[in-house]
């Protein structure tokens, strides 16, 4: 029987370093919830996918490791490192994260993300580097 970490070591590896969309399509089932990955609720693997897309649209090479983790009943949280390359300039892009899932037999069915998505686009050259701490001092970035 599979440890709900091996369950998302799997899907860290299958769905993101090998960009095997099936994956998803497995693993997620069909009315799962996905938060934390935009301003939406994303509803099963459609959603999904599409964010996959974007995602990867942006970065290459990614590896996401579980850095620590714990296990109570059907939930596991996970404290992650996402590490990658921009699909533009190639530099090295890196991130931590946390995620809390419910898996039952082997399938996600509910996720709450906690990414550094601004850390992630201020590397990317998206938004100024110092985003973060302009609009801590209560300053409007522009």
């Amino acid at each position: 029987m599979s440890t709900s970490r091996n369950v998302m070591e799997t899907w860290f590896r299958r769905v993101w370093s090998d960009e095997d969309t099936s994956a998803i399509e497995e693993m997620f089932i069909p009315d799962g919830e996905a938060r934390g990955l935009g301003g939406n609720v994303l509803i099963g693997p459609r959603d999904f996918k599409q964010f996959h897309a974007a995602l990867c649209g942006l970065l290459k090479d990614i590896v996401i490791t579980i850095d620590k983790s714990i296990e109570q009943g059907d939930w596991i949280s996970c404290v992650c490192t996402l590490r990658a390359r921009s699909q533009q300039s190639d530099d090295p892009v890196e991130i931590t994260g946390s995620v809390l899932i419910r898996i039952v037999n082997g399938k996600l069915i509910e996720a709450y993300n906690h990414w550094d998505f601004l850390g992630m686009f201020g590397q990317l050259g998206l938004i100024p580097g110092s985003t973060f701490e302009t609009a801590l001092a209560g300053q409007r970035v522009i």
